[in-house]
């Protein structure tokens, strides 16, 4: 499968992972998040390439300030005014158009701009950033997500609480998809579609999680690729995308059904 490339909104998106992480570990939007509720069964089910994190992460991003009220917490507008740009350009969203831009070095204001011929300039970008904030968010939310999916170990604590959510939402979800939960009332296991299979091989660097064994197969193909559900689907772990990890054949058959052992372990881009 070929890899695509393309533009991402990464200084944003990273201001967002963080973010989101911290509010997890501090149960901040948890209880919001779930509210999401048809939109995460629905990721759950299988494979889907907008997972339950990406659901999460739009709820920490459309809790967070609105544009207009950012200048409602700064002492100076010039501070929200390049925020805005920063986001647009990381967005690739600059207008073509001929928008003015405030020249705050040759405006005598020494207020923050709120009473001076800044002011309606700033308020025309604010209304142009509005007019493409879902874009923005879209692009923010998709930017994020790509370091959340290298963080293993907040994915198992993520599905961890999921597996919750799901087991308290189990009758419900075998009511309306009867096809994708098991007798034992466990959702049924899915096929991997090959975008899938490529990103994870890809985000582990072609390497057993748990055991670092290369599976990359570049000269023999002695080592079998296993995708494994993070959280097992026997306690209510899910299809979701953001659910797997790579293993090998031996690590796999170990870890078993009731298992969420992963891992931490990356390999970085140079050591100490």
């Amino acid at each position: 499968m070929t890899l695509k490339e393309e533009h991402l909104a990464l200084t944003s998106g990273l201001s967002l992972a963080g973010i989101a992480v911290d509010y997890f570990y501090r149960d901040v939007a948890q209880s919001s998040f779930f509210e999401y509720r048809d939109e995460i069964i629905e990721s759950v089910l299988k494979p889907n390439k907008t997972t339950a994190v990406h659901y999460y992460l739009a709820d920490i991003q459309y809790r967070l300030k609105g544009i207009k009220s950012i200048f409602e917490d700064l002492d100076d507008m010039s501070e929200g005014y390049n925020l805005m740009v920063r986001m647009l350009k990381d967005a690739k969203l600059y207008p073509n158009t001929n928008i003015q831009s405030p020249d705050f070095e040759q405006c005598d204001d020494n207020n923050g701009h709120f009473d001076c011929k800044c002011k309606p300039i700033i308020e025309t970008w604010i209304e142009y950033i509005s007019d493409n904030l879902d874009k923005v968010n879209e692009l923010i939310i998709h930017s994020a997500f790509q370091f959340i999916f290298q963080d293993r170990k907040f994915l198992h604590d993520f599905h961890v609480e999921l597996a919750d959510f799901i087991e308290g939402e189990i009758d419900n979800i075998k009511e309306k998809y009867p096809q994708f939960v098991t007798s034992k009332d466990r959702l049924k296991r899915q096929y991997f579609p090959e975008w899938l299979k490529s990103a994870v091989f890809y985000r582990d660097k072609g390497t057993c999680t748990i055991c670092r064994r290369d599976l990359s197969n570049l000269i023999r193909n002695q080592n079998q690729i296993h995708i494994d559900h993070i959280v097992p689907l026997n306690i209510f772990g899910s299809n979701d995308a953001s659910n797997m990890q790579l293993l090998c054949e031996k690590c796999n058959t170990t870890k078993g059904d009731r298992n969420t052992d992963t891992s931490s372990v990356n390999v970085p881009f140079w050591n100490e």
